[in-house]
């Protein structure tokens, strides 16, 4: 357990700077707050190729000790942490953000536009993973290639046709194809981690003068195979950062949130529309004025359901989830 626990530390906190990265990214978009900096969207376009592949492959970590349980077992889980939330928001997000839009018709908008795509790739990730489940039992020092196989079939699928390109289908192909990468490198990242720096330095050069290209030109930043090669070495400069972050208040704080990535994830938009259609449509704000007060306020907001999170638990996963469980062992 010892030696578990610090890499736990540095997972929980790269997934909670990927979503909290989300949030500051929507709280500057024009289509989404209502408002937006040029020069923050600057920033938030130097985050693109890392920031969503990143959460994804951090979920990707974790699917081995998905798959090692009866199958059963595992469906469950995912039904109840995954589709459970996602059906849940779909349902309040259209009652308090859609004036009431019935489940179909919010199922039917949420399959070409943003939000809760996340959750439903996720989903399509997990199902789709459900093939190598065999090759768990059979081939368990080497059926993690199986999955570096994955990432490549989709991304080369990605970009080589346009016929998955756009809605979910798009978003699954592409982000997703970072989760069976982090399934795959789960078992590397610990020999990873203790790379001496002269190794990564010149990884880290690279990464920030891709980023600083890709402002300008979004084929470095999504849909390219460069694109894909850029987000691979930015995740991995990352993973090595990350354990070796001082373990202060702030990344402590970071770690919390974390933890509960999902629930920064599903309520922070519902709260950035309803700010910007109910608070800041009524203010005679300058746009940065807005910007700024929309991202602060919507992180306060947003966190501040984190920490009711133990006493709302049944708005993120399926209440008496671990009494099915037990019974399907």
């Amino acid at each position: 357990m010892k030696t578990q626990a610090p890499r736990m530390q540095w997972m929980d906190f790269l997934r909670g700077l990927a979503v909290l990265l989300v949030v500051v990214l929507h709280a500057n978009s024009q289509n989404i707050a209502g408002a937006s900096v040029e020069w923050w969207a600057d920033v938030n376009r130097h985050l693109t190729p890392f920031r969503m592949p990143l959460l994804m492959f951090m979920s990707g970590m974790l699917l081995y000790r998905s798959l090692v349980k009866p199958l059963p077992l595992y469906i469950w889980g995912k039904v109840a942490a995954i589709a459970w939330p996602l059906l849940v928001w779909l349902c309040l997000y259209g009652f308090f953000v859609r004036e009431g839009v019935g489940v179909p018709n919010v199922l039917e908008w949420q399959f070409h536009r943003d939000y809760l795509w996340f959750l439903m790739a996720l989903l399509l990730c997990y199902t789709a993973a459900m093939i190598f489940k065999p090759m768990v039992a059979r081939a368990p020092a080497g059926h993690s290639w199986a999955y570096l196989a994955m990432f490549a079939a989709m991304i080369g699928t990605y970009v080589s046709t346009t016929a998955v390109h756009g809605g979910l289908i798009g978003s699954t192909f592409w982000y997703g194809a970072f989760f069976f990468l982090g399934a795959w490198a789960a078992p590397q990242v610990d020999r990873w981690v203790r790379m001496h720096w002269v190794l990564v330095v010149p990884l880290m050069v690279a990464v920030a003068a891709f980023a600083h290209m890709g402002v300008d030109d979004r084929s470095l930043r999504i849909g390219s195979l460069a694109a894909a090669g850029i987000s691979v070495l930015g995740i991995s400069v990352v993973i090595w950062l990350a354990p070796r972050l001082p373990r202060g208040r702030p990344v402590r704080f970071v770690e919390w949130c974390g933890r509960s990535s999902v629930v920064v994830y599903v309520a922070h938009f519902p709260i950035i529309v309803l700010l910007r259609d109910h608070v800041f449509s009524t203010m005679d704000l300058t746009t940065g004025v807005q910007v700024f007060l929309m991202t602060v306020v919507s992180l306060v907001l947003t966190l501040v359901l984190v920490w009711v999170r133990p006493w709302t638990a049944w708005l993120y996963v399926m209440p008496r989830h671990q009494r099915v469980a037990a019974k399907l062992r």
